[in-house]
């Protein structure tokens, strides 16, 4: 609904029936203060948040857990626009015509930065997605191509997910996913 705090709080001032400028001077602060952070110029402080929680009569912490959830958002984005990035410089994504973050599903991110990025940057990847996601992505993605990516497979297993009896594990899985392509045949 809203994108941002500010935008959030510019509603609720909207709303009121106040201009910014009864607000700031009801709560006590400067407008200019209000103001850069309607406009996401500057992040929201604890007073100013306790404060317009109060004159608008929201439960305690909801703008500081508005502008966290923003923050995290935001952070995760600029995350993934820096693997898209440097997949794109090592032509990664040679299918697509052109390719922007928006244009890559999760799952494929997921799988191209494990098969073309470095440790750093894979290690990127647990911190925008949760590990028993990744993990899926990962088996069901890379792990039934059997050979292909065994020994890259291998220390994945290892490496990020504490398997260990890697090569056991992955003919396992390969395994499974050809019994269910036969039994749909």
């Amino acid at each position: 609904m809203w994108d941002s705090v500010g935008q959030y709080i510019e509603y609720l001032i909207r709303n009121s029936g106040y201009s910014q400028s009864d607000v700031a001077r009801e709560i006590g602060v400067p407008r200019q203060s209000l103001s850069y952070v309607i406009a996401g110029h500057r992040d929201l402080s604890m007073p100013l948040a306790l404060k317009l929680e109060s004159f608008f009569n929201l439960h305690e912490g909801e703008l500081l857990k508005k502008q966290t959830a923003e923050n995290v958002r935001n952070y995760k984005q600029k995350i993934k626009n820096e693997l898209v990035k440097r997949l794109l410089e090592v032509n990664a994504f040679w299918s697509y015509a052109a390719a922007s973050t928006e244009d890559i599903p999760d799952e494929e991110l997921i799988e191209k930065v494990f098969i073309h990025l470095d440790m750093s940057d894979i290690a990127r990847l647990f911190e925008i997605y949760q590990r028993n996601y990744i993990h899926k992505v990962w088996k069901e993605k890379m792990v039934i191509q059997g050979d292909y990516l065994f020994n890259l497979n291998v220390m994945i297993a290892l490496y990020y997910f504490n398997i260990k009896q890697p090569e056991k594990y992955l003919r396992q899985v390969e395994r499974k996913h050809l019994n269910k392509i036969v039994d749909y045949a």
